[in-house]
């Protein structure tokens, strides 16, 4: 049985050529499994960018279902140990929601929209069980949650495999190894929580591709068929498919044709003036632009450091206007004023040498009495009666 398996689609985001591109991918990947002749499709989530979409996304999502049409396929489906039978046409699809699509229990999900019109089949707490041939493939799936929950929900539903059948597992969530700080508002999963004796976990969500194999179990994270936040691991590698093989347990990537790049910038200056920052992020445009790019590339611009002296971010006015045609950009700024850096730089070198905080005051108006090249002046003197709320004595020391 050959599996294609994808997620992450995202109807109805951004607006203009980038909405369309949600469902132009869409479309490539029902056809890239259409020409590898698989069996079954599965979506690990976020099929669409809001848990209530317009009018106008549910139509054109309509429109890409109906190009997957065909025979239908009876699907036995289980949710929360109730049983059930589904009918799906075309190519099934078992897709699970993801986070943007959760609602609460009193509510309808999109997703069971699209079951109740035989699109796909919609599994959340239970399991699909696909059949070809006498072969019998269990998918299994979590619909994803809020974080903080994600865990004991896990073990609340506590999936468990068939033996001597293939298992498939579904989730949408974060995983702590994944992300570079540990806050279970965020993550409340490790890789560590993932139940034994699945051949496949299949996670969507985070949208850069990865595979991880943990104590022997098999984890796919399939990445998203489009941008839609510009970081740093999803410029590194391209997007696409996965195709699946039950018999033989081989994952094989296949790549969208025409892929809209993405380009990302960290840039560091160190007390840089306005206009050279201005120079530098232009010159870098003019160079990615020189590369041939079928679709309207993404250039995301990461600059950090220090600014000199005098100058603050709202002084750096980069002007796209001459690019906006050629790439849409994404630019943060996060400069530290050069005299508020050596502030705090003196202030942790004092803390480090462990002096009193009359000491630490004493050396803060010392060094600033100096720097304004006042000569003859009792520092000590006047902290102490400013500290002591003296300020008429302190008035008359500064006026002498």
């Amino acid at each position: 049985m050959l599996i294609g398996i994808f997620s992450d689609t995202h109807f109805g985001f951004g607006s203009d050529d980038r909405n369309k591109e949600a469902f132009d991918r869409f479309d490539e990947a029902i056809n890239i499994f259409k020409e590898n002749n698989v069996d079954f499709i599965l979506h690990a989530g976020d099929l669409f960018d809001e848990a209530v979409p317009k009018q106008e996304v549910w139509l054109r999502t309509f429109n890409c279902f109906n190009k997957n049409n065909g025979k239908v396929s009876f699907i036995e489906k289980n949710h929360f140990a109730e049983k059930s039978v589904v009918e799906a046409k075309g190519i099934p699809i078992i897709a699970i929601h993801g986070t943007h699509e959760f609602r609460g229990k009193d509510f309808a999900n999109a997703l069971d929209i699209l079951e109740e019109a035989n699109c796909l089949v919609h599994v959340h707490a239970g399991y699909a069980k696909l059949e070809k041939n006498g072969e019998e493939v269990f998918v299994h799936g979590m619909g994803g949650i809020p974080e903080k929950n994600a865990r004991d929900a896990l073990f609340k539903y506590s999936p468990i495999p068939f033996p001597n059948k293939t298992n498939l597992l579904l989730l949408h969530q974060s995983f702590k190894e994944f992300l570079p700080f540990d806050d279970e508002s965020i993550a409340s999963l490790s890789l560590g929580d993932l139940p034994n004796g699945f051949d496949l976990i299949i996670n969507g969500h985070l949208h850069w591709r990865d595979e991880q194999n943990i104590d022997g179990k098999r984890f796919l994270l399939t990445g998203s068929t489009i941008f839609t936040q510009m970081k740093k691991l999803e410029a590194q590698k391209e997007k696409g498919v996965f195709l699946f093989d039950s018999s033989t347990k081989q994952i094989n990537f296949i790549p969208f044709k025409n892929q809209r790049k993405l380009f990302y910038e960290k840039i560091v200056f160190k007390d840089a003036v306005p206009e050279d920052i201005i120079k530098t992020v232009e010159e870098k445009i003019k160079f990615i632009l020189l590369q041939k790019n079928e679709i309207k590339p993404l250039i995301r611009f990461n600059l950090k450091g220090t600014l000199a002296k005098g100058f603050s971010q709202k002084d750096i006015l980069i002007n796209l206007s001459d690019f906006e045609e050629k790439a849409i950009f994404s630019i943060s700024k996060e400069f530290d004023l050069v005299e508020f850096q050596k502030k705090i730089e003196y202030l942790k070198k004092l803390q480090l040498e462990k002096k009193s905080i009359l000491d630490m005051g004493i050396d803060i108006l010392e060094k600033n009495i100096s720097e304004a090249k006042l000569e003859g002046f009792d520092t000590r003197r006047v902290f102490e009666l400013l500290s002591n709320d003296e300020m008429e004595k302190a008035e008359e020391l500064l006026l002498k």
